[in-house]
């Protein structure tokens, strides 16, 4: 394992900081993690969407189940650039099928429930490990981190769950107004006395979404326990401290090839300046062990006392050779230097007092003055009680209506309703017909069905804005209108306009013509008076 090519800063971590460095790998690589992770999951989940058309729900367990494969491939995407690799798409085309048949059964069976497998998923593939000694491994790498694992494993799924409906609510924001007929046709024939039986169009789009969420949560938690077992690795075999020997070897390196050479350079200079003196003691030596063997061979051994004089007639004249000698000449010529230059006044400590007096706070000082200060809290607190005046009034406005007796005044039965176009119709009063459903079957006899049915949906919410007292806007939709007519109870009729709302959507966005009978029965059974067909 090459530690010196590492792109993150190996050190012991914590399990939260270890996961969060998971997570700075993701972001750092997001665009390529995310992609390789539905080159895994894409052609299985094209093949099951063209099986089980009909059965969203089933092709969505079954991505969810194959989600190993994928989480295998951001960990191969991963492992490589963390090392300073970047793997090519040969290479990642190469390792799709690895990432499905790789130890199948037990990786989409036996452990396919393993809270661990983020963490045990990099021993397997990373490691090669298998059987007993894969047992041990992964018993070492989660003894770290376990509880973050866990956290993970259960908010996973619930953050996957979360995000796939924003990602659904946000796809209907942005949906271009006039294009989201289907929808609302689905929605309104969503019985809510029958929750579980959702429509086809509404489970569709709620899978898609929930997939895309899928792929964003599991790409961050595969990064996670990837940054949680190269933490633990780190622990256990102290890469930090291998990491921080190799720098120290990289940066004494040249060091200590420099201090090598001029112990080498030193020592050849020293060897270069002692030879001569070397020399000359050695032939010094010489000559006197000739002449004492030659002394001896001639004469015979001379008496005590003038043995001692030739001992001392020596010494004294090898005395002065020795005290002559250039070594020490240099020696004490450089003494007498040192201690010259050490003689200098400059290499004398000098001791200086300095007596600094106190100044005296003069009145007129760097700091404001004290009237300009309370000058500036005056104004400031005037500010302030304008500026809580100025609330308080605004206040006693946008609630005088509280004030009122009564609190609040109906509306009397001759005011007319505020709103006099919704959805592009006209639905004043004084553009309709005075007996609206009389009008509508006369239309549906002539064959002219979407004048008719039109009438009928228009009529139906001039009467409710007027009898019902509903605030419908606008801008309100077929939806809005149902919800506002429900939450406004019995006098506003909600159960037939929840049928004139049906028949009139399918209508109008689907292209469905309702029966005769149908039309005539809405007709028959207006419930606003003067008008139906008894």
């Amino acid at each position: 394992m090459r530690l010196d090519t590492v792109t993150a800063e190996i050190r012991p971590r914590s399990d939260w900081e270890a996961a969060d460095l998971g997570f700075a790998m993701v972001r750092r690589s997001f665009w390529r993690c995310i992609t390789v992770w539905w080159l895994a999951m894409g052609i299985p989940l094209v093949v099951a969407g063209a099986l089980l058309w009909e059965h969203p729900i089933l092709v969505l367990a079954l991505f969810w189940w194959c989600k190993p494969a994928g989480a295998r491939m951001v960990l191969f995407e991963m492992s490589r650039r963390l090392f300073g690799e970047e793997p090519s798409w040969r290479s990642v085309w190469r390792e799709i099928p690895r990432a499905w048949w790789r130890r199948f059964f037990y990786r989409f069976v036996v452990a396919r429930f393993s809270p661990w497998m983020p963490v045990t998923l990099a021993v397997e593939d990373l490691e090669g490990l298998r059987g007993k000694a894969y047992r041990q491994r992964c018993g070492q790498v989660v003894r770290r981190g376990e509880g973050v694992v866990m956290w993970l494993y259960f908010i996973a799924d619930a953050a996957s769950a979360w995000l796939g409906l924003a990602i659904l609510a946000l796809v209907m924001m942005l949906m271009p107004e006039g294009q989201d007929a289907g929808w609302q046709e689905a929605v309104e024939s969503w019985d809510p006395s029958t929750p579980m039986e959702i429509p086809l169009l509404i489970t569709r789009w709620v899978t898609g979404c929930v997939m895309v969420a899928i792929s964003l949560t599991d790409v961050f938690v595969t990064g996670a326990g990837f940054g949680i077992y190269i933490n633990n690795r780190t622990w256990i075999e102290g890469w930090d401290v291998e990491l921080a020997f190799r720098r120290l070897a990289q940066r004494l390196g040249n060091v200590a090839a420099v201090l090598l050479g001029c112990f080498l350079v030193a020592g050849a200079v020293r060897a270069q300046d002692s030879g001569p003196l070397l020399e000359q003691q050695s032939s010094r030596e010489f000559e006197t062990g000739v002449e004492g063997e030659k002394g001896q061979a001639d004469a015979e051994p001379p008496s005590e006392p003038e043995a001692e004089a030739e001992a001392d007639e020596t010494a004294d004249a090898s005395t002065p050779a020795e005290e002559e000698s250039p070594a020490d000449a240099e020696a004490n010529e450089a003494a007498e230097r040192i201690e010259k230059v050490k003689a200098d006044p400059a290499f004398k400590v000098h001791t200086v007092k300095t007596k600094v007096p106190k100044s005296k706070k003069s009145s007129s000082g760097g700091g404001p003055p004290l009237a300009f200060v309370e000058l500036l809290m005056t104004v400031f607190g005037i500010c302030a009680v304008a500026l809580l005046l100025g609330l308080v009034g605004w206040l006693i406005w946008k609630f005088r209506h509280v004030f009122k007796t009564g609190a609040r005044v109906p509306l009397e039965k001759g005011i007319q309703p505020t709103a006099r176009v919704v959805m592009g119709m006209e639905v004043s009063p004084d553009t309709l017909p005075s007996d609206v459903p009389t009008a509508a079957w006369a239309l549906w006899q002539n064959g002219r069905h979407q004048e008719a049915l039109g009438l009928l949906y228009r009529g139906s919410i001039s009467k409710v804005m007027e009898i019902g007292r509903v605030e419908i806007h606008e801008s309100d939709t077929e939806g809005d209108c149902m919800r506002r007519v429900e939450v406004a109870g019995p006098v506003a009729h909600p159960d037939y306009f929840r049928g004139i709302t049906g028949v009139w959507i399918r209508l109008a966005y689907a292209g469905i013509t309702p029966a005769d009978s149908e039309v005539e029965v809405l007709c028959a059974g207006w419930p606003f008076g003067k008008g139906g067909r008894a």
